[in-house]
């Protein structure tokens, strides 16, 4: 395959990385909520160890930037790597003792870890010459694919891996696969960061652009929808239908292949129809995705839900991300994507916090029918705001 001509050294060790990484996240998105359930004090806490997974890769994300400016990317990709393995592995010895708060605090570790992460595509795109750019980042996202295969696999063969320990031994192997990457990071051989002086316009302005706003709103209530759904699918599959754990894996999997398989193609789309005409393609996958679970039960019907929910969350998140990098010029660009980046999250932290309140208060249909208001939401500010990029139809 031409993707995988010409790629170095480099980009290959980013991209093993962020599978090794992926497939963490993905056993984290299949079992952790589970766990929740059975250790979380109240019903609106079980979805926390989850959400402060995402609180963390807000917090990590700015100051990660400014350590690798400082000490180089290998000494701190290692650090996140080593907070991963002992987040997971503190995740295992939660289960073992049967204590809520070190879930908690374990995930918060892991989280950082994956912010760290987020940083890979960034160190692969400089490890690449001109043209080449594009493709090293390509190649490292591909990473998900592999670990949508890889991580739930490891999510429902070791779940009752430890004898009276159901879900402790998934956290142990994942703990023991992250650190594979030692290894892998150790050997890179990358540029350093290079410092940019503050330049362009204030923050400000860009949020009085209509086409800036869009972008944002798509992304982030775009991922926030993803989030609050997904958040709560094993929940529904496992707690409420009963479903077994390979079923709940296989939802996951699915879903997650979902959300990377389009980045194989999405860029030509946007390049031939127009940013527009994709965000709106995803709007429609939401849609299609929330028909899909309020017609019932069962695994098929959680299946097509999440597979079109992880193709909506990629148009979504994907267009809306274009949009964003577009309104800004290459100097202002790492500046507005940090606050997106800080704006997203937020959201999508709390999206997935009120997720298990929500399902445990109100149920699985009434959430399909309260993600028709950022649905909503969304398609108002696409109406308004008209987002393209330079030289594209809208």
């Amino acid at each position: 395959m031409k993707m995988f001509t010409g790629v170095s050294g480099n980009v290959w060790r980013m991209g093993a990385s962020q599978a090794l990484m992926m497939t963490v996240m993905n056993v984290n998105l299949t079992n952790t909520a589970l766990v929740g359930s059975l250790l979380a004090p109240s019903p609106w806490l079980i979805t926390l160890p989850v959400s402060i997974q995402f609180i963390a890769v807000m917090v990590a994300t700015i100051p990660a930037s400014l350590l690798m400016a400082h000490f180089g990317r290998r000494l701190i990709f290692l650090i996140g790597v080593l907070m991963v393995t002992i987040g997971a592995f503190g995740q295992a010895l939660s289960i073992l003792t049967e204590s809520f708060a070190p879930l908690v605090i374990s995930s918060f570790l892991l989280g950082l870890g994956q912010g760290v992460a987020q940083f890979y595509r960034y160190a692969a795109a400089d490890a690449a010459q001109g043209a080449e750019k594009a493709k090293a980042v390509s190649f490292v996202l591909l990473g998900g694919l592999a670990s949508a295969i890889i991580g739930p696999e490891i999510a429902y063969r070791t779940v009752d891996l430890l004898p009276n320990s159901l879900y402790a031994g998934c956290f142990i192997v994942t703990g023991l696969v992250q650190m594979i990457a030692i290894p892998i990071i150790w050997g890179l051989d990358i540029p350093p960061v290079k410092r940019q002086k503050q330049q362009g316009r204030p923050i400000t302005k860009f949020f009085q652009m209509p086409s800036f706003l869009s972008g944002l709103i798509a992304a982030a209530l775009g991922y926030c929808i993803m989030t609050f759904l997904m958040t709560a699918t094993p929940l529904q599959v496992v707690d409420v239908s009963r479903l077994s754990h390979e079923a709940n894996a296989r939802v996951i999997q699915w879903h997650v292949v979902a959300m990377f398989a389009p980045s194989l193609f999405s860029g030509v789309l946007i390049a031939k129809f127009g940013v527009g005409k994709i965000l709106w393609a995803g709007l429609a996958c939401y849609v299609a995705a929330s028909m899909i679970a309020l017609s019932g039960t069962g695994f098929y019907i959680y299946l097509g839900a999440l597979i079109f929910l992880g193709i909506g969350w990629n148009f979504l998140y994907v267009g809306g991300s274009s949009v964003i990098a577009n309104s800004a010029s290459p100097e202002e660009r790492g500046r507005v994507q940090g606050i997106a980046d800080f704006c997203i999250f937020s959201v999508v932290a709390t999206a997935s916090m009120l997720s298990g309140m929500a399902h445990s208060e109100l149920g699985w249909a009434v959430m399909m029918m309260i993600a028709f208001a950022p649905i909503f939401l969304i398609a108002v500010a696409l109406i308004i705001g008209k987002p393209k990029l330079t030289n594209q139809p809208a």
